[in-house]
């Protein structure tokens, strides 16, 4: 190759590398980030094969695929002796693995904790050198960027998701649901929205300090992920206020859900503080057409409990349906998606 067309081939190379980084950290969620990676790859390495996998491990202590975390749809499947290569992963160790049909693996993680393992596994019959690097550096850019879009989307003290991730996921939610998207599974379960209040919170900092208030929100946030499903999602919207999306439940469950969050408040004894209570409201996706819609129903919801003497829960549309509160007609409607 003459020395003008090898500089020219890495002319393009260069070019290739900088739009798939660019695309890369446009992403600003993990699903489409992960997505947006593979897609790189394949582009800068057309003969490559991708699966990328989320295990979780069960009550048993086996490790099986997770279905609440969606990934890309993987171009092979994935063996039991690469998934127990991918629960021995540390974060970011990259290694290689031959298979029966001689194809050769790289699998690289995705992310590493107790109970979680994401991975990503690239095959083809001989890596060379230059596709390792380009691998290799695809990869770590990835592991990069996710960190800062990790950190973007996370409460500093809980490590909970933000008031900004809670917006743009029930947005998503109600977006989906008015173009046909994200019904119910059944004729006789929704998703919903609770909004959790720290009793008497700011007696717990007047009386204990603030570094006490910490530790109480740090093990309430604890108390709640613990207690609910690993498919619902929970906020940290400001403050001692909490936010959950509890998905695809029947009516009737609903409040047996959330009555275990408050009895494990209730009955947790907390360091130097003792008993803390919790008050809830919360309201049925449904019929909102925008976010604030939603929480505005939950709150209302919440302030009714707080009013009846706190550590309650109540449904807004039950209190509507009793007239213990006034429907608020701004708070529903239906619009039009282009």
């Amino acid at each position: 190759m003459s020395v003008a067309k090898l500089r020219s081939r890495q002319s393009e190379i260069t070019h290739e590398v900088i739009e798939s980084v660019m695309h890369l950290t446009e992403q600003r969620d993990e699903l489409t980030l992960l997505r947006s990676l593979q897609h790189s790859i394949l582009e800068m390495l057309p003969g490559v094969q991708i699966a990328m996998v989320c295990l979780a491990s069960d009550p048993d202590g086996h490790w099986v695929t997770d279905t609440a975390c969606p990934m890309p749809t993987p171009m092979f499947p994935v063996s039991d002796g690469l998934m127990a290569e991918i629960v021995s992963l540390e974060s970011e160790k990259l290694i290689g693995q031959c298979d029966d049909a001689g194809q050769v693996y790289l699998i690289g993680s995705l992310g590493a904790h107790d109970d979680r393992r994401k991975a990503i596994m690239i095959r083809q019959p001989k890596w060379n050198d230059a596709d390792l690097r380009i691998a290799h550096g695809m990869l770590n850019i990835y592991a990069n960027f996710a960190r800062v879009l990790f950190d973007s989307e996370r409460d500093t003290l809980t490590g909970l998701y933000n008031r900004k991730k809670l917006e743009q996921k029930l947005g998503e939610m109600l977006v989906g649901r008015m173009r046909g998207k994200n019904r119910q599974r059944d004729g006789n379960t929704t998703d919903y929205l609770a909004v959790f209040d720290i009793d008497h919170f700011k007696r717990i900092n007047d009386n204990y300090g603030h570094l006490m208030g910490d530790e109480v929100l740090l093990i309430f946030a604890g108390l709640v992920r613990n207690t609910l499903r690993d498919v619902d999602w929970v906020f940290r919207y400001g403050g001692e206020e909490f936010v959950a999306l509890v998905k695809g439940v029947p009516p009737e469950t609903i409040s047996l859900i959330l009555e275990r969050v408050r009895s494990a408040v209730q009955d947790h004894a907390f360091p130097q503080v003792g008993q803390v209570t919790v008050s809830i409201g919360f309201t049925a996706i449904a019929e909102q057409t925008l976010p604030p819609y939603v929480f505005e129903e939950a709150d209302k919801a919440l302030y009714y409990a707080k009013e009846q003497g706190r550590n309650r829960i109540f449904d807004y549309r039950e209190l509507v349906a009793s007239g213990a509160l006034a429907r608020d007609e701004h708070l529903s409607g239906s619009i039009e998606l282009f």
